[in-house]
């Protein structure tokens, strides 16, 4: 599902939850006493709900021990507020003419709205997060990487060009220059080595054209976690014997169920690999290579 698509059904979700809580607000304002400090002790625990719901749905964590903290402590708070939201509101509906099971059991509609929506919300967040990391940089009007990437830091180029800067307007040969020093900081493979070309389709597949290596731009992940998750899936194709020849179309479903990337991200990860570029970003980004990652050629790893 496309990212523009995920952030537009996360507000509707978002609002969803909102209702739910507003009405749990609602009904434990209704039966507190009539007095500013009551009312709000009452409403505190739906409005904690929401802000621990939305904290955890966009603050990521990359360690399981805090991701376990924060789902247990969001979860006794989830169970603190729904235990006193329902007694609230089953005071005020039976208050209201409710009789019989009614005021015990519509509680449960608006405690259950808040935990599904709450379920989607967090859910959607891993979605965004996961596809915010594999889009593609932001390229400008000739079709080269912007001065930024996707996720606003500065774009990597292919090796040999010169990033351009337009606000600037430093000459050519200085930012040649620049390029070259930072590139010899970063301690990358040498430059002489040529990108190795997908072999031959077999098995030509029209409704999915895959460009040449030579003619094809090389795009790399950005940060270093999207960079882990390259290196693993290269490591997976490999293994699976995807290290050339075609992947059409016919494959798409098959490799989101394999690498949770469709053919289109699976096809710029091997094309990144086998043209060395997949290394130099790693190196540059401090992301560590396994023993087992292997670009070009088996006795071209073992001798970097």
């Amino acid at each position: 599902m496309p990212l523009k698509q995920l952030k537009a059904i996360r507000w509707a979700v978002r609002a969803t939850l909102a209702l739910g809580v507003i009405a749990s607000t609602i009904a434990n304002i209704l039966h507190a006493d009539p007095h500013p400090i009551s009312q709000a002790i009452a409403a505190w625990p739906p409005l904690a709900l929401l802000l621990t719901i939305e904290l955890i749905s966009r603050v990521p964590v990359h360690r399981r021990a805090l991701a376990a903290i924060r789902l247990i402590t969001t979860a006794i708070i989830a169970g603190i507020a729904a235990w006193v939201s329902y007694w609230h509101m089953v005071a005020v509906i039976g208050r209201y003419g409710e009789t019989g099971a009614g005021p015990y059991l519509i509680p449960l509609t608006v405690d259950g709205l808040v935990i599904v929506a709450s379920v989607c919300l967090v859910e959607l967040g891993g979605r965004i997060q996961a596809a915010s990391a594999t889009s593609p940089p932001v390229t400008d009007a000739s079709g080269r990487p912007d001065a930024a990437g996707s996720d606003g830091s500065p774009a990597v180029t292919g090796p040999g060009t010169a990033r351009s800067d337009h606000s600037t307007g430093q000459p050519q040969d200085r930012r040649e220059t620049a390029t070259s020093k930072q590139e010899s900081k970063s301690s990358l493979p040498p430059r002489h080595l040529k990108p190795r070309r997908p072999a031959a389709s077999k098995t030509p597949d029209d409704s999915s054209p895959e460009p040449a290596g030579g003619n094809r731009e090389v795009k790399v992940p950005q940060t270093a976690d999207a960079c882990a998750r390259w290196v693993a899936c290269w490591i997976s194709m490999r293994k699976d014997g995807l290290e050339s020849g075609p992947i059409s179309l016919g494959f798409e479903e098959e490799a989101r169920s394999r690498y949770g990337w469709g053919v289109k991200q699976i096809r710029d990860v091997r094309h990144a690999a086998t043209s060395g570029r997949l290394r130099e970003q790693a190196n540059l980004l401090g992301v560590a290579l396994p023993p087992e990652y292997v670009d070009d050629s088996g006795e071209l790893a073992m001798s970097q």
